[in-house]
């Protein structure tokens, strides 16, 4: 009975030991997880020109890793980007060139260097409300709609960033579209 006492002692001692290793061995991983995510961050040159323009709203992290998985096309004059009444399979954004916005066969805005494309058929789910086609060489980065919606499940901080960056180029197209008409009828 005394050996069996002595043993349960024991047992129970290196069972709470055991306990505060595993807990200290989580505690470490995780400290380790914290320094290795908050390290500064070196962007390129094109990771910087997002970062400073229309991915202003993400930290420079976020920026890097919606960049590597960018796909980068050029397109020459006249060539369309996206097609109207579409399904939107890829959301694009403009980092050098113009390109007009029609819609039935009507000129109705312009999308330029640092401006995204596709992003109203993005956020409301629908199709495309109008063609984009390149006024000349354009250089762009394009990801795929599921992609983009598997990163903003994933990743919320993400996503409200990426969400945000969206919305303030949809805003400052709006402001730019409201100045022209205002200037039009002035004329």
């Amino acid at each position: 009975m005394l050996l069996a006492g002595a043993c349960y002692w024991t047992c129970s001692q290196y069972g709470a030991l055991g306990w505060q290793g595993a807990f200290l061995a989580i505690n470490i991983f995780q400290i380790g997880l914290l320094i290795y995510e908050r390290r500064p961050v070196k962007l390129s040159d094109v990771e910087q020109r997002l970062h400073d323009g229309p991915l202003s709203t993400l930290t420079p992290r976020q920026v890097q890793c919606v960049n590597n998985a960018a796909e980068w096309q050029t397109i020459e004059f006249g060539e369309v980007l996206l097609e109207e009444d579409q399904p939107l399979e890829h959301l694009i954004l403009l980092l050098s060139g113009q390109a007009k916005v029609v819609n039935q066969k009507r000129e109705i805005a312009l999308i330029e260097s640092g401006q995204f494309s596709g992003e109203m058929s993005f956020l409301t789910g629908g199709n495309i409300t109008a063609s984009v086609v390149a006024l000349e060489a354009i250089l762009y980065a394009r990801w795929t709609k599921n992609y983009i919606e598997d990163l903003m499940q994933r990743d919320q901080e993400l996503g409200t960033a990426l969400q945000a960056a969206l919305g303030t180029d949809l805003v400052r197209k709006l402001v730019r579209n409201r100045n022209n008409l205002l200037q039009a009828a002035d004329e």
